[in-house]
């Protein structure tokens, strides 16, 4: 054999086991996407039905990292790395990141529902941190060698996003330690993590992909320089209403205002010329796959359209007090924008299987989002009208939930035998040579994986929910009044129920509370209301409804609720005509469950 053939040969075998190696690392995306599935279908299940052994926030840390750091990294990580990274042996550097991050996930997804943020859980999620930072500093260098462009430019700034994310999670240990797990710094913090992961890292990247995907297609995409910066500008602006969540300011829904108007023009042209495309070309629009992408292309749309209405402040105080539009906000992003446009082009590549059956699954899969979101989103509204319940609601939305797990475990069925028979007849020893996954190096990166996660695990100070927070040495304890701090000085409770009250009282319980608590005494994100007028006066509930932001900075009662739940209660706008509606409903329901209320009755 010549040398040109020699060298043709080589590089066929070196497309084939990059390709194969894609296959892989989109699997492990996959198998976290299905656990975090199966958290998400658990927490469904509290709310028709008891999980023994399992605490629903610790199930939420489990499904959040999972997603996040497992499914969602993985997933974009992986779509870089074989779009732009050309030499193997560089991509021997990325398959050793991988493992790591194998390794954190795996453990996340064994300690966080058992002990919630504990020592364990902590020690795992620094090492998926790290990797983040391997992954950064060795993609960047490699970027470079690519040619500028729109594409490049969007997914550079997506890096600088997921690292300026982590400072949010590097500042909560010292906040923590010298402020206390209370102080609106400490959600704020959380709140900058999340914030330029879904808007910054992701959405980015998701952008920069679409752009460079079509560009490798013959479609050149031109963003003039000052839609990007517009984007920039709104993605710091938007961060307000993430601040006014814990720290209610004047002029923050303002700010937020302006951000979204910034960015919805930016996402205008940035997507005008790519969904101009995807229209004019019908070779693109013709199969399943490029459905999917046009599914997540309209998630993003959608998302931003919805942050437009927040220019109201009405519907920007609504957006994070009925926890239905949280969540489906949420999912519209990962679950919507990410999953299915970058899920889509993974498959145009044939980096994710394409068959009729993974055709199937990803059906499902599509089918369980717009299911969920109908519900999630109208839910919410009925609730913001004060419509009351969609009948049999929760059972509606667990059993659109179990389209995921369906959906996924068809994927994942198919990843490794579409691979085996698309590279059943490659040459075994020319693979041995050119792959760079021997077992060798191998073996290597598993014994420094655990060298690391051992090292983390002795280092990392923290410890599980159910430890005290420590405090600032000067702060000294304060006795709690009975009765709370707020208006309410006396109550006057009448011996029988007033059933118009307590009616009245529910349907602002439906709409505001039963997001994060249950009328019975089983946690959810709060506390269950079961016996709460037994444990509490009725002036310390009717305060802590319409005085929260002053009840938990100052009253020790709610301040030890607030460390237990991690999530601070948002402030309602609820007056105390209807606080004492709520607290009518609250003696009904304690009557009915518990057999005995007002015993906490000053």
């Amino acid at each position: 054999m010549n040398p040109e053939n020699q060298s043709i040969e080589k590089a066929l075998i070196g497309s084939k086991t990059v390709h194969h190696l894609a296959r892989q690392w989109m699997g492990w995306a996959v198998l976290f996407f299905l656990v975090s599935a199966v958290f998400g279908l658990m927490m469904r299940y509290f709310f028709i039905g008891e999980i023994p052994y399992f605490q629903f926030k610790n199930l939420l840390h489990a499904h959040s990292h999972v997603a996040l750091l497992g499914w969602g990294f993985l997933l974009v990580a992986g779509l870089l790395v074989f779009f732009f990274v050309k030499d193997q042996k560089r991509i021997k550097i990325y398959l050793n990141l991988l493992l790591l991050n194998v390794v954190a996930v795996i453990g996340m997804a064994l300690t966080f529902p058992v002990e919630g943020y504990g020592l364990f859980s902590i020690g795992f999620s620094t090492l998926q941190l790290f990797v983040g930072y391997g992954f950064a500093f060795y993609f960047l260098q490699d970027l470079k060698k690519t040619e500028k462009s729109n594409a490049t430019s969007l997914i550079t700034f997506s890096i600088y996003w997921m690292v300026l994310s982590s400072i949010g999670l590097w500042a909560i240990g010292p906040i923590g330690a010298t402020l206390g797990r209370l102080h609106p710094l400490y959600f704020m913090s959380v709140q900058w993590f999340l914030h330029l992961q879904l808007n910054g890292w992701f959405v980015y990247v998701l952008l920069g992909l679409l752009v460079h995907f079509l560009g490798e297609k013959g479609f050149k995409i031109n963003i003039p320089k000052t839609f990007e910066y517009l984007l920039h500008i709104s993605l710091f602006l938007t961060y307000a209403l993430s601040v006014s969540w814990s720290t209610p300011m004047k002029g923050l829904l303002g700010i937020n205002g302006i951000g979204v108007i910034f960015q919805a023009i930016a996402y205008f042209f940035i997507l005008k010329p790519i969904v101009f495309v995807l229209i004019s070309e019908f070779e693109l629009v013709k199969d399943w796959a490029t459905k999917l992408v046009w599914l997540g292309i309209i998630s993003l749309g959608l998302k931003a359209f919805l942050q437009c209405l927040l220019v109201f402040p009405e519907v920007a105080q609504i957006s994070y007090t009925i926890r239905m539009f949280v969540i489906g906000f949420i999912h519209l992003i990962m679950l919507g924008a990410i999953t299915f446009s970058l899920g889509g082009i993974a498959l145009k590549n044939n980096w994710l299987p394409r068959d009729a059956s993974s055709g199937w699954g990803w059906s499902f899969l599509a089918l369980g989002f717009l299911l969920s979101e109908m519900l999630l989103l109208g839910q919410g509204t009925l609730l913001w009208l004060k419509l009351g319940f969609i009948p049999s609601y929760h059972f509606l939305i667990f059993l659109a939930s179990t389209l995921f797990p369906i959906g996924l475990s068809i994927i994942l069925y198919r990843i490794p035998k579409k691979s085996s028979q698309n590279f059943e007849h490659q040459n075994d020893n020319s693979t041995k040579i050119n792959n760079p996954t021997n077992k060798k190096p191998m073996k290597i990166s598993m014994l420094v994986t655990i060298g690391v996660s051992v090292l983390l695990l002795t280092s990392c100070g923290g410890g599980s929910e159910n430890q005290s927070t420590s405090k600032a040495p000067s702060a000294e304890k304060v006795e709690a009044d009975p009765r709370g701090i707020g208006e309410i000085k006396k109550v006057e409770l009448k011996e029988a129920i007033d059933e118009t009250m307590a009616s009245n009282g529910k349907a602002i319980v439906d709409m505001k509370c039963t997001a994060c608590h249950q009328l019975n005494d089983k946690r959810l994100v709060g506390p269950g209301f079961q016996g709460v007028t037994n444990r509490r006066s009725p002036e310390w509930i009717m305060n802590m409804i319409t005085n929260v932001e002053v009840m938990l900075d100052e009253d020790p009662v709610a301040q030890a609720l607030l460390e237990e739940c991690l999530t601070r209660m948002p402030n309602q706008n609820i007056s105390i005509s209807e606080s004492y509606e709520i607290l009518e409903f609250l003696r009904k329901n304690d009557e009915e469950k518990a057999g005995a209320r007002d015993g906490a009755a000053i």
